[in-house]
């Protein structure tokens, strides 16, 4: 199960999101803004999907720049929020940091830059071993 949370900054990147894996028939289940000029908080829906996360999904948050749903993703123990801002990143962040969550900072990528981001994401696996050791370390910061 995929997450999605995001506000009205992103939700046009979001229908890129959502169509991607709507196509590779993945479920999701999204917190975010109805519309695109809504003011709704990000802080509510990254809380909400958080509760999803630490309960074993994957989460894809994004807002006009990452930098909130980055902050609000990291609030919650067992969440670990990666701002993914190319495809190396998002690569990077689940081989080595195991990420969870794939924040998307979205007046910042192009439409093909969301597909590859989130696709890597997707595909790519934790490597554990000697990098299980530090997110063992983080997960004691309290």
């Amino acid at each position: 199960m995929i997450v999605l949370a995001y506000d009205h900054g992103a939700w046009e990147k979001f229908e890129i999101v959502k169509s991607l894996l709507e196509g590779r028939g993945i479920e999701y289940e999204v917190f975010a803004s109805k519309e695109y000029d809504a003011l709704d908080s990000f802080a509510v829906f990254a809380r909400e999907a958080n509760e999803k996360v630490k309960s074993g999904a994957i989460g894809i948050y994004g807002c006009r720049s990452g930098i909130g749903m980055s902050m609000a993703s990291n609030k919650a123990r067992g969440v670990r929020g990666a701002l993914c801002f190319n495809e190396k990143i998002a690569e990077m962040s689940r081989l080595h940091n195991n990420s969870n969550v794939c924040i998307l900072p979205c007046d910042y990528i192009t439409d093909d830059d969301v597909v590859s981001i989130v696709e890597k994401f997707l595909a790519t696996e934790f490597l554990g071993g000697k990098y299980q050791a530090r997110i063992d370390e983080l997960e004691e910061i309290k």
